[in-house]
């Protein structure tokens, strides 16, 4: 009897240990979202700065791959459902933000052993992969067939302007990857929240 007790004891405390992480996980996806979301929208006004590939980014590494993807697929999804709009670019942008982060999930497992340099490149790669994708994908329709598109999509991303658009957020990406990589993943590491 004694024993079936502290199997049982052992199974439940189990049951709400996993429950616990489960609640846990999806409050962070909740709360890393929100915080996207309202990035986004609060940085509107100034073009391709976002900060929305940063917190996917940041979603893959520390939480995993699967998380990373959910929050850079909602972040988009909610945000341009909630103040840009529904359209066509949803379809494109959402899934190529959570691709990302699914990327930086795989890729960039250890941050402790990744330098600020490499970090720096990984953001800037994995943003400039989420950038011309989404180009090519945007321009499809516009211009018929994948070569076109293809043109289109670099000449509108690296066409020299007073602004340049893509350069503008790779670079905010990857600098706000090494600067605030490793300051949040200890901080995350302390709270023990893998």
């Amino acid at each position: 009897m004694r024993r079936y007790c502290q199997r049982l004891k052992l199974y439940t405390w189990n049951i709400i240990h996993i429950w616990w992480m489960k609640s846990l996980k999806i409050a962070l996806i909740v709360s890393l979202t929100s915080l996207s979301v309202a990035s986004r929208i609060a940085l509107a006004a100034f073009p391709n700065i976002k900060l929305v590939a940063f917190i996917a980014i940041m979603s893959g590494i520390l939480l995993g791959s699967r998380i990373g993807f959910i929050v850079g697929f909602l972040s988009m999804l909610i945000s341009d459902l909630a103040f840009f709009g529904l359209g066509y670019w949803t379809v494109a942008t959402a899934p190529c933000m959570g691709f990302i982060g699914f990327l930086a999930g795989l890729t960039l497992k250890d941050i402790k052993r990744i330098s600020r340099l490499d970090l720096f490149l990984a953001g800037f790669a994995l943003t400039l992969i989420y950038d011309i994708s989404t180009s090519i994908i945007l321009a499809l329709p516009f211009y018929g067939g994948l070569e076109r598109a293809f043109i289109a999509a670099m000449i509108g991303l690296f066409l020299p302007t007073p602004y340049p658009m893509g350069p503008v957020h790779e670079l905010s990406t990857g600098l706000a990857l090494s600067m605030l990589a490793h300051p949040i993943a200890s901080y995350m590491e302390r709270i023990k929240v893998r």
